[in-house]
Parts: C-alpha cells; sequence; structure tokens
C-alpha cells in the first residue's frame, strides 16, 4: 500500500509540475535568448492541439491547410525524360540522358510531354 501511495504522490506531483511549466510557458515573458521562439511555438502548438478535439475542427483544419494542387513544371528541350529497358528487361525511367548508363543509351527514348 505505501508504494502505491507513492506513485500516487509523484504522479500528482507530476501532473502538477507539467500544469505549471505549461502556464509559465503561455503567460510569462523572459528575456532570455530563444525563449521568445519557443514560447511562439509552444502557444500555436498548444492552440492546434487543443482545437482538434472534436472531430469537425479536424475536417476544418484539414480543409484550411489543402492547398490547390501546383502545376508540375513545363521542361525544356534539354530536361526531356528518357524512357530504357535494363539488363533484368525491367523499364527505367530518368530525367536525361547523362542518367542513362553508358550501355543502354543508344536503345533510350525521349518521352514526349502530353
Amino acid at each position: 500500500m505505501l508504494k502505491m501511495t507513492r506513485w500516487f504522490i509523484w504522479g500528482l506531483f507530476s501532473l502538477l509540475l507539467l500544469t505549471a511549466l505549461d502556464q509559465v510557458l503561455l503567460r510569462v515573458e523572459l528575456p532570455v535568448p530563444g525563449y521568445a521562439e519557443v514560447h511562439e511555438f509552444y502557444v500555436d502548438f498548444r492552440s492546434r492541439l487543443l482545437g482538434l478535439t472534436d472531430n469537425d475542427s479536424v475536417a476544418r483544419m484539414i480543409t484550411a491547410n489543402k492547398k490547390s494542387p501546383a502545376a508540375p513544371p513545363s521542361r525544356t528541350a534539354k530536361e526531356t525524360r528518357y524512357l530504357y529497358v535494363d539488363g533484368e528487361g525491367s523499364l527505367q525511367f530518368v530525367d536525361s540522358l547523362d542518367q542513362v548508363p553508358l550501355q543502354y543509351r543508344r536503345d533510350a527514348q525521349p518521352l514526349s510531354e502530353p
């Protein structure tokens, strides 16, 4: 019973210590180098973490953070992709002719852009 009481007291002490640290990081501005960045990160992290308690806010976070898909970069003639078959008969795709091994270069085919 004494061991269980010790665990309970240490658990309670740890919880109080974490709560105090939480409040310090939220409310206290210290003139310590690097503290401003830690404070800003913690406040943002805590607000996001506590904001995810209901399922509706999870969906809002996902839709708010979705970015429109970027258009693929257009390739110039110099940046033509190539296709070749290696020694095992597998198709290989590369971004330039320089990436094709010498023994397969004469059979490499440039890929056409859609």
